[in-house]
């Protein structure tokens, strides 16, 4: 499974990737950052499912790849507990063999609690989705998207031109550092990120928007906002109006 994991892929502008060998390779079904999601090739070797799970219908025998990965937390379950699917009749290796009540796979005991609350959340997830709320927040993320543009029309919405989670927006506001964005919204009772919580600490520019093609001092200029069900329209208003507000101060003291 090794040579998948060293293999870097070419993404374009909107961040789709291009996946020249399946069998080797290994994607996201949507991206942490950007939210856009991928159109899966048949015959993958390995899907990380966890941001996509629970919040867009899919089914892991529609994907057409052998494994994917998913996550209790990022359904509101128990940290420290997800699981691997794998395709009927493939064989994985276990790293530590198990005995017969685990059928010679992974040894060790199961964490319970965790199972329980991932199996509650992915219920309540699946409900969500039936009932449509993530549709409603796809359309409270455009009204967010469509206030900042009005407002500062020099942003970018990365990806906003691919399928993309309905929760997550990746904003670049050309001339306002990331982490200055950030501060910024946190002094007006929001949080956001410069990033995704796996690069949290670090002050990089985002290796995603440069693959992306945005130059490095664009890179470090994107925030990401993220959004849940239980944000409504006037929310949404109030982070524009205040983000706007920051952003013309940002401006005036550049100019």
């Amino acid at each position: 499974m090794s040579a998948w994991c060293d293999a870097v892929l070419p993404v374009d502008g909107q961040g789709k990737v291009a996946a020249v060998d399946p069998r080797q390779t290994a994607l996201q079904l949507a991206n942490s950052e950007t939210g856009v999601m991928q159109a899966l090739p048949a015959g993958l070797a390995v899907s990380d499912l966890t941001q996509a799970f629970g919040k867009v219908p899919f089914a892991f025998n529609w994907l057409g790849c052998d494994m994917g990965l998913i996550s209790a937390h990022k359904l509101g379950g128990p940290k420290g507990i997800g699981a691997l699917v794998v395709r009927q009749g493939l064989e994985v290796p276990a790293q530590l063999k198990g005995g017969g009540q685990e059928m010679g796979r992974r040894a060790g005991t199961e964490n319970l609690i965790g199972i329980a609350g991932f199996a509650a959340a992915a219920e309540a997830a699946q409900r969500d989705l039936a009932q449509g709320r993530w549709d409603e927040v796809a359309e409270i993320r455009n009204i967010l998207e469509s206030e900042l543009s009005a407002t500062a029309n020099r942003t970018i919405s990365v990806g906003n031109a691919l399928p993309r989670l309905p929760n997550t927006v990746c904003l670049i506001a050309p001339g306002w550092r990331g982490e200055t964005q950030v501060m910024a919204m946190d002094l007006a009772g929001f949080a956001v990120s410069a990033g995704s919580a796996c690069s949290s600490g670090k002050v990089r520019s985002s290796r995603v928007l440069t693959a992306m093609g945005h130059d490095a001092a664009l890179a470090g200029q994107a925030i990401r906002v993220s959004i849940g069900p239980g944000v409504t329209k006037d929310d949404v208003g109030r982070f524009a109006k205040a983000w706007s507000a920051a952003y013309a101060k940002a401006r005036a003291r550049a100019a």
